[in-house]
């Protein structure tokens, strides 16, 4: 268990968490022997690791205590940060910059860095809070570090490699004003040369989801069909507002009782659809979650992980195989389930017999690896 340390700073704090690191897997030998014992049977303690728990979940968002409402804050932005010190001295720059219209309090909650981001902030940005894990706590678990603490009448997840362009907040928070029945908005995402970004979804589709596994978008003519088609259903329309299955956590905007009634994210997602688990709460409560053209904020996306590509597969899969497993039937999943297992196996005896000796061989047979398992385990 994490061994919990507050440190006073004048009138401010911070909370430190400290716990082990885990071992890597190493060697091809030792990762094939690790499959088979997965495989076989060996994997019950993982299994049980990731069996649903509905109860679990119903106690999980009864429990949620969100920070005390301030009546003097309109909006808490919330940012979770991994080693990206200079584009969180921009983002924070920007929302100082375009948000005097409104009441607002910054909460950063820093996985573990060491490029020197918490020492960034509390000398530039006195006013904000930090909270400081000593490791990588993932996104979801961060974001509901800061939530817990979060007095706005709105919270606004943002990614700390984004910048808040002029009125962005004003205008989001008054549409959300206007319209109580919303539970979340998101806004028009640019890319840095300000091309429009997809940053909306539907909800989990086994089409989509096989095309995926097979990387069909390299595929000869269907790779180009695919991407167009993806073009044409999620890129929507500049100046567009309309509801949506869900958008893009790198800036959503929340209402505090939306959240109060279904709960906040879920932990057990690292890093990929929790956002998408939360906005399927939402839509199941009855709070629509809406896409707003009209204004935008520039994400340039990945920043925090443009270093660990393998490690990312492993987390996308493992989030998609807990949000069917929640909230699809069981022969969806159990479909999906037996895909990704082919498509890892697959993926394993392609990197083994090809020869391949680029750096990240070895990276990305390891996390082919615990896919498989984890698609075993179920």
């Amino acid at each position: 268990m994490p061994k919990w340390q507050r440190v006073e700073r004048g009138q401010r704090f911070v909370i430190i968490a400290s716990v082990g690191s885990a071992a890597d897997v190493g060697g091809h030998v030792r990762l094939v022997k690790a499959l088979i014992v997965s495989v076989a049977g060996g994997s019950r303690a993982a299994q049980q690791r990731s069996a649903p728990h509905v109860n679990e979940r119903v106690q999980g968002a009864r429990a949620a205590r969100l920070g005390a409402l301030d009546p003097l804050v309109d909006l808490s932005v919330v940012i979770v940060n991994w080693n990206t010190k200079d584009l969180l001295r921009d983002c924070l720059t920007s929302i100082l910059h375009h948000a005097q219209a409104i009441r607002i309090e910054i909460l950063i909650v820093d996985n573990g860095s060491r490029d020197g981001s918490v020492e960034m902030v509390d000398r530039d940005f006195p006013t904000a809070q930090v909270v400081a894990n000593s490791h990588n706590e993932g996104f979801a678990a961060a974001n509901n570090r800061g939530l817990r603490r979060a007095g706005g009448r709105y919270f606004l997840l943002l990614n700390s490699d984004t910048v808040v362009l002029p009125d962005a907040l004003e205008v989001m928070v008054r549409y959300m004003d206007a319209h109580p029945h919303v539970g979340a908005l998101g806004p028009r995402l640019l890319n840095e040369d300000g091309s429009l970004q997809v940053s909306v979804r539907d909800f989990p589709r086994l089409d989509h989801d096989a095309a995926m596994m097979l990387e069909v978008k390299y595929w000869p003519l269907l790779g180009d069909l695919a991407r167009r088609y993806m073009q044409h259903t999620y890129a929507p329309d500049p100046e567009q507002v309309r509801e949506v299955d869900w958008v893009v956590g790198a800036a959503l905007l929340l209402r505090r009782e939306a959240l109060e009634q279904v709960g906040l994210l879920d932990d057990e997602y690292f890093f990929f659809f929790e956002e998408v688990d939360l906005c399927y709460r939402l839509r199941q409560h009855n709070w629509p979650i809406v896409y707003l053209g009209a204004v935008a904020i520039v994400h340039l996306g990945g920043q925090s992980w443009a270093r660990v590509s393998a490690q990312r597969l492993t987390w996308y899969y493992r989030g998609l195989l807990r949000f069917y497993r929640l909230h699809a039937v069981r022969r969806r999943y159990l479909l999906l389930r037996a895909g990704i297992a082919l498509g890892a196996a697959g993926h394993i005896v392609w990197l083994l017999l090809s020869g391949r000796r680029a750096s990240n061989t070895r990276a990305l047979l390891a996390a082919y690896g615990r896919i498989l398992a984890y698609a075993a385990a179920g």
